[in-house]
């Protein structure tokens, strides 16, 4: 062989498996393998060397590391998902097609999903794949109206029937469990930790032996709370005014008259007390007893202190509350409407209904709430802070935040550390989060903190195949196609026939002299 090669090393999470002939990590055996390689290489071949996640690049040399094995050494695995196999074939494509490599030699822990003629394109598959679990998603809940109630959802992917071990919750300031579960028994199970104790950073932790470890943790921060505006409407205004003791809750009262669509839509709640419109708000909302005649909730029969018979154990309303004690004074059964739930139902009929519309929530309730007793009326209390934190959806962290992507910085005086306590460079006004972990960002003499995940269930599912096409040697290509302009090479080739016609003409003088 002869030529330039690229040599480029997968530094996916997934290259942290344990490799299975060695205790060290498929990543360290991939760069093993990959300097035996080099050195295999011929005098005549230049070796590149390449990475492959977040996104693939060259590795850059530097004064203090010119060899391929100085900066083989100096690799490090990342938590990152690899780019994806269109992202790879195409990157690989690039490197034989526009940068001239003869060969690419790719080091990962994937096997091809089908051979390749071991040519232009090899992929070196190193490491056995183990069964493996992972965290796909944490969740945590905490409605602003209950603000010392906090719970955790964490979904795990992977086959649980085949390993066994447990999730636990842990502080991650004090270092000390907070709760544990054993795992769920079925694929892509759910683990729900309600009532956790407070506490400013949560880690996720599967206690399993498995493929791959750096799946098995998560870390969540505790969602912060901020005041939630909501309209009230009712006739009754002394009996509503009770509900200003919630917290986190900024009440503002008028009568039905005084109600307009426009108004309501500046709101992101509203509840109508006794009364309501022609038309559902373009808000969340919920109706208390909504009187006859009303053209949104068509009513049943009602009945005075109608006990409640059953109850969608599932859904958020109904959370915690000890229905054996939730009597009122009076019910109106609500006839069903067909974008709407029967969440609670009693002696006369359902008596909650509840659906969703264009991304709205709506509740109707056949019996009232108000006046607002807190601990002298607990089922009630209970069942208004559900349905108020229910109709203001989930208060957690923002979906998304998972290495590979990129965190925006908002002015070149902000800072971002990473989990280890180092500072995150900037490049284009962001941060490329390449490790899980808990990054503290600061800005404006404010400091927050942000939880980073892995979270990729197809990162987690080990030995999965790749998909990557054999690829063409590059063919040399004419100048017109390499973008190149044309009028040189027409001036060399008249230049060179004005030359040979000067030469013939100068030999023929001599041959007649």
């Amino acid at each position: 062989y002869a030529g330039k090669v690229a040599v480029v090393i997968d530094t996916s999470a997934s290259m942290q498996a344990q490799a299975a002939t060695t205790k060290s990590s498929v990543f360290e055996l991939a760069k093993q393998q990959a300097a035996n390689e080099i050195a295999s290489l011929s005098a005549e071949e230049t070796v590149s060397l390449f990475t492959s996640a977040p996104l693939p690049m060259p590795i850059p040399s530097s004064p203090e590391m010119l060899s391929p094995h100085q900066l083989l050494a100096s690799l490090v695995v990342t938590d990152t998902p690899d780019p994806g196999d269109a992202v790879l074939a195409a990157f690989f494509s690039q490197l034989v097609k526009e940068h001239g490599f003869q060969r690419v030699i790719f080091f990962t822990d994937r096997p091809l999903a089908k051979p390749l003629h071991e040519g232009t394109l090899i992929v070196r598959t190193l490491g056995t794949a183990r069964p493996n679990l992972s965290i796909a998603t944490v969740q945590l809940y905490r409605s602003p109206f209950a603000p010392d109630d906090l719970e955790a959802t964490v979904t795990i992917s992977g086959p649980t029937d085949q390993v066994k071990g447990r999730v636990e919750m842990v502080n991650a300031d004090t270092n000390t469990s907070l709760a544990s579960q054993p795992l769920p028994k079925n694929t892509n199970g759910t683990v729900t930790f309600p009532r956790l104790p407070l506490a400013p950073i949560y880690r996720i932790h599967l206690a399993v032996d498995d493929g791959l470890s750096v799946d098995n943790d998560a870390t969540a921060v505790l969602p912060t709370l901020s005041t939630v505006s909501v309209l009230v409407v009712s006739p009754a205004a002394n009996v509503v005014k009770s509900i200003s003791q919630i917290p986190n809750l900024a009440v503002e009262l008028i009568r039905p008259e005084e109600y307009t669509p426009e108004r309501a839509a500046r709101f992101p709640l509203v509840v109508f007390h006794l009364t309501a419109p022609d038309t559902l708000p373009a808000t969340n909302a919920a109706f208390l007893l909504p009187p006859e005649g009303n053209a949104l909730f068509p009513l049943g029969k009602g009945a005075t202190r109608p006990r409640m018979t059953q109850w969608s154990a599932a859904h958020r309303l109904t959370a915690y509350v000890t229905f054996s004690l939730l009597t009122p004074s009076y019910g109106q059964a609500l006839l069903p409407v067909s974008w709407c739930n029967p969440i609670i139902s009693g002696t006369v009929g359902t008596l909650v209904l509840a659906g969703e519309r264009e991304g709205r929530r709506y509740a109707a309730l056949g019996f009232d709430l108000f006046p607002y007793l807190g601990k002298q009326n607990l089922p009630a209390s209970i069942l208004t802070l559900n349905l108020l934190g229910w109709l203001v959806d989930r208060t957690g962290q923002l979906a998304g935040t998972h290495t590979g992507s990129t965190l925006q910085v908002a002015s070149p005086t902000t800072t971002v550390h990473q989990p280890d306590g180092q500072r995150a460079p900037v490049e284009n006004g962001a941060v490329r989060l390449t490790k899980q972990g808990v990054y503290t960002v600061s800005e404006n003499s404010v400091a927050r903190k942000v939880a980073v995940n892995l979270s990729n269930t197809e990162e987690s599912q080990l030995g999965r195949p790749l998909h990557i096409p054999e690829i063409a040697p590059a063919v040399p290509v004419a100048p017109e196609k390499t973008g190149q302009p044309l009028w040189p090479w027409l001036l060399y080739g008249v230049l060179f026939l004005l030359l040979v016609d000067w030469w013939g003409e100068g030999k023929s003088r001599s041959l007649s002299v």
